[in-house]
């Protein structure tokens, strides 16, 4: 079998790795890349990018999207891309239209089932496109129950062609990072304090405002003490976002690391005092998993996916409720039983997630298209 594989997003955030990033869908494709080159009798995998000048994937570069899917809804030739293929794995949104059987992997339906965690400018043409393109699959590859009901709800696709295949965690997120090295690269940030951690894209949905505001809310002068390191690129900022972590910076309550390097980010789960993950919605929350295996306790949110991956592992509040959001930050400083039962639950949560069972899981999905 050999298999054309989406790689669009992942050769974005490889070729401009300060300004794009590997946002989560290019780390699914890069993570599945590997671990398919490791695995026995997998498929042939053939990735494919659409308008990339360049692919550090080895990809087949494709004509920029958008001109592609606008000329391609007839069709536009786009067999002679596809050819000697047996199956099609569209990754993201970026979805070619052949004749070719097409699996689908759907993380999320917020562009539908929440509009307004989108831009503004592509709030209504792009999900429609989106909707109409995706019900096209044969079968849909999600990463969560929650995201499985969803799909069926909103793009009425039927639940009999829905894998669900959770998200992995590799090994080095537990791998032990010496004291020396973290120092040196704390140091490097200019973090000298214990401190919370944000990791995740700057947009609504991730409810900064809020937890900045819980943040600063911390009795005596614990905010200062313990300051909130965000680390990741602004996504899209809806007014009040930028104004609230900016507010937070100038009183010393709040550091924004916009760029980290994947060592940056393994020390930074290592030497938190926790994670901080209130989302309003999310797929899975692939932070979660990774500072369970890093020896961190986590505080995440009690909505969509995460209570599911969080299990019992990780102190789950309200993300509306500002209140139980500063309790839960005051628990973690000063509840040294707490944080150290929520370490132990976390990383035996995290063994149950591993990207070899991810790619494992993923070849069987295609395996049901014949």
């Amino acid at each position: 079998m050999k298999v054309a594989f989406g790689s669009t997003l992942l050769d974005r955030g490889l070729n401009n790795p300060k300004k794009d990033g590997i946002d989560g869908i290019g780390q699914y494709c890069q993570e599945l890349l590997q671990q398919y080159q490791k695995l026995a009798n997998t498929p042939s995998i053939a990735p494919y990018s659409f308008g990339q000048q360049k692919s550090q994937c080895c990809a087949t570069l494709l004509p920029n999207y958008s001109r592609h899917s606008i000329a391609s809804l007839s069709l536009m030739h786009s067999e002679k891309f596809f050819q000697g293929v047996d199956l099609i794995h569209a990754t993201d949104q970026f979805i070619p239209i052949s004749n070719k059987p097409l699996i689908a992997t759907v993380m999320d339906v917020i562009p539908l089932s929440h509009p307004q965690f989108i831009k503004s400018q592509s709030r209504y043409f792009k999900p429609y496109l989106w909707k109409k393109l995706t019900q096209r699959a044969d079968r849909i590859i999600t990463i969560s129950e929650f995201s499985k009901t969803e799909i069926v709800k909103y793009l009425r696709f039927c639940e009999n062609k829905i894998d669900v295949i959770p998200l992995g965690v590799d090994e080095r997120y537990s791998q032990i990072i010496p004291d020396t090295d973290k120092h040196s690269i704390l140091q490097s940030l200019g973090i000298t304090t214990p401190f919370f951690l944000f990791l995740g894209s700057i947009q609504p949905r991730k409810n900064l405002i809020r937890l900045l505001d819980a943040h600063a809310k911390l009795p005596r002068s614990l905010a200062q003490e313990y300051p909130l390191v965000i680390a990741g690129k602004l996504a899209w900022d809806d007014g009040k976002i930028l104004t609230s972590i900016k507010e937070a910076v100038s009183k010393g309550r709040a550091k924004w690391l916009q760029y980290i390097s994947e060592d940056q980010k393994l020390c930074l789960l290592q030497s938190a005092t926790c994670l901080t993950f209130m989302s309003l919605y999310e797929g899975f929350g692939l932070p979660i998993i990774e500072a369970f295996a890093s020896n961190l306790p986590v505080i995440t949110s009690n909505c969509t996916s995460m209570p599911e991956v969080a299990g019992k592992a990780a102190l789950i509040i309200d993300p509306r409720n500002n209140q139980q959001i500063t309790d839960a930050l005051l628990s973690t400083i000063e509840d040294a039983n707490l944080t150290k039962d929520l370490k132990e639950l976390g990383q035996a949560r995290s063994q149950i997630f591993s990207w070899v069972k991810t790619a494992k899981k993923t070849c069987l999905a295609y395996q049901k298209m014949f």
